[in-house]
């Protein structure tokens, strides 16, 4: 027989509220120290026993809540950052619902104590307690809450937390997060009496670049660059890997929108299409990046836990990190220090990088010289006068070692080029131009090429054959499993216009759009300027190297080859008189 409609209890309404947002200690954690960065709080400490499950203890600085209020702070939907339906629509604070403290009481044994800035004295309030009415105790200005055998009331749930030491990772986890998104805020956290973390505040690049080497490793902070800029209203900074440093393996993907932590897969997908030129393979951007954007332009009220947010105009957000980020490659910025990266390079100077990993050298025109796929176009250029100036970062070349390397004079230092590498990145830059300014030339076949697919493979070219009309091929459906081609684009040869048919093939009717033909393009015109390039054991006049290092200057991403790889490197001249001791 099935039960009759009825109103729950409070205590029941409280603990269904309780499972959305304390899902297990760090949960808990994530939320106390919310509310002590909302407070102002100028020194974090955290303390936890048995991974949290035993006790989570957070002190902190911050503004603290007056005696009368007190009472007020564990009861369900009870905030001091929202008044108004419209607060809703422009969240300044990373906490607002007023639902984590009376959650944590509805399912654990809660104490909390403060004293308001500016009183002599402070107040306790436990639950479950003898009274309900705060009482008074000595307490510095700020806050403590501490929180004893959580999920004590609910053993179902308890039975569902994991060992002790999974859930102090967790917590850890958390911290970090929490500890990278406000690198103005001293951090402590210890467990079982031992300190395990201990964080100055950084309130510079220096200073925070060391605190997130404790944080995330000094491999993470040795390999990548600060960069910042803004676009739209829209403002990016972070540390984020040089394509070079990228591998495989998992990585630290931390996004903080407006000093929030969140799991965006928007923002992941804008950060993997900027590096999508410059990553080799499988390869993963590591990253922190911190977004801010105007809080109405935002929703944080999205996700029980407050981990994801719906941006108004997300398509915007999008186009802008993509530009921002691919910018600072394109105009080779890299290095320890701050980057600048703008949405349009600038018409008369683009950063570019040094082995030390500072920005160098001086203004690069923007316009580039036309490169075909071959050596003919440097050949045919006027040599220019050797006069090392600010004019040319990569110098002008003295010798070639290996048949491999350009070595050159520059104003800064030695500069040394692989020029395999730096022809490779210049023929996929000019390919790549040539594909985006459809439609692209066709080249007709005299005799059809005869090709296989399955039903659905077919279905797909078929369904996208006005598109692949426009950049150059001919299709003729002779059967349900077979079709010829006719034409195919000028820039590439039929074996490789084949491959990318076959590519497309494997794509689904829905995602033959315009940016699936770009993906696919790009991918085999990358293959190509590999094959295209001067290969090393090929010798190039000093002419010619002049030439490729003029032509590279200008190149977007000219920094790295198209598999990631760095096309040259610095050594400055005061490495060399250390070296050799100059001037002791």
């Amino acid at each position: 027989m099935a039960m009759a409609i009825q109103i729950l209890s409070s205590e029941l309404v409280l603990q269904i509220a309780a499972g959305e947002v304390i899902e297990r200690p760090a949960s808990a954690l994530k939320e106390l120290i919310e509310n002590s960065l909302d407070a102002k709080a100028r020194v974090i400490s955290v303390d936890l026993e048995r991974g949290g499950i035993h006790l989570i203890r957070v002190r902190d600085d911050g503004s603290g809540i007056p005696g009368h209020e007190l009472a007020l702070a564990l009861h369900p939907h009870a905030s001091s950052k929202i008044g108004a339906p419209e607060d809703l629509s422009a969240i300044h604070t990373l906490g607002f619902r007023g639902e984590a403290l009376a959650s944590m009481a509805a399912v654990s044994k809660v104490r909390i104590a403060s004293c308001a800035v500016g009183q002599e004295t402070g107040y306790e309030l436990s639950v479950p307690g003898r009274s309900r009415e705060p009482v008074p105790v000595a307490h510095p200005s700020g806050t403590t809450v501490e929180l004893r055998e959580i999920f004590f009331e609910v053993p179902a749930r308890r039975r569902f937390l994991r060992s002790e030491r999974t859930e102090l990772q967790h917590c850890l986890d958390c911290f970090r997060r929490l500890a990278i998104s406000h690198p103005e805020v001293q951090f402590r956290l210890s467990h079982d009496g031992k300190s395990l973390i201990d964080l100055d505040p950084a309130p510079d690049l220096e200073s925070e670049a060391h605190r997130l080497g404790l944080l995330l490793g000094s491999g993470f902070i040795d390999s990548a660059i600060h960069l910042a800029g803004e676009h739209l209203g829209i403002r990016l900074a972070g540390w984020f890997i040089e394509p070079h440093h990228a591998s495989s393996v998992a990585a630290p993907e931390c996004w903080l929108v407006n000093g929030r932590t969140v799991q965006d897969r928007l923002l992941r997908h804008a950060v993997r299409q900027a590096y999508a030129d410059v990553l080799y393979g499988q390869n993963r951007p590591r990253y922190v990046a911190r977004l801010d954007i105007p809080p109405e332009a935002v929703d944080v009220n999205v996700h029980p836990r407050k981990l994801e947010v719906k941006f108004r105009d997300a398509a915007s957000v999008h186009q802008a990190v993509v530009r921002l980020l691919r910018s600072a490659w394109q105009k080779g910025a890299s290095g320890s220090g701050t980057a600048p990266i703008s949405p349009i390079p600038p018409p008369d100077a683009m950063a570019v990088r040094d082995a030390g990993g500072r920005a160098g050298g001086g203004p690069i025109r923007q316009s580039r010289l036309e490169a075909g796929p071959s050596l003919e176009y440097l050949k045919n250029l006027t040599r220019m006068d050797p006069v090392i100036s600010e004019s040319a970062p990569l110098g002008f070349a003295v010798a070639e070692l290996k048949a491999a390397y350009i070595v050159s004079q520059a104003a800064s230092g030695l500069v040394i080029v692989d020029f395999h590498a730096a022809h490779e990145r210049i023929l996929y830059e000019e390919l790549k131009q040539a594909l985006l300014s459809r439609p692209l030339a066709a080249q007709s076949l005299l005799i059809p090429i005869p090709l296989t697919f399955g039903v659905r493979e077919i279905d797909v070219l078929l369904s996208g054959q006005e598109m692949l009309r426009e950049i150059g091929y001919d299709l003729d459906a002779t059967g349900p499993r077979t079709i010829q081609l006719r034409a195919h684009p000028a820039l590439l040869d039929p074996a490789l216009a084949v491959s990318a048919l076959e590519k497309l093939a494997q794509e689904s009717t829905d995602a033959m759009r315009a940016e699936t033909l770009i993906r696919v393009f790009q991918e085999v015109v990358a293959d190509l300027g590999c094959k295209g390039a001067v290969h090393a054991g090929q010798r190039l006049t000093v002419a010619e190297m002049n030439a490729l290092l003029r032509t590279l200057e200008q190149t977007p991403s000219g920094d790295f080859c198209n598999h990631g790889r760095p096309t040259w490197i610095r050594l400055e001249y005061a490495e060399l008189d250390r070296r050799f001791r100059r001037g002791r």
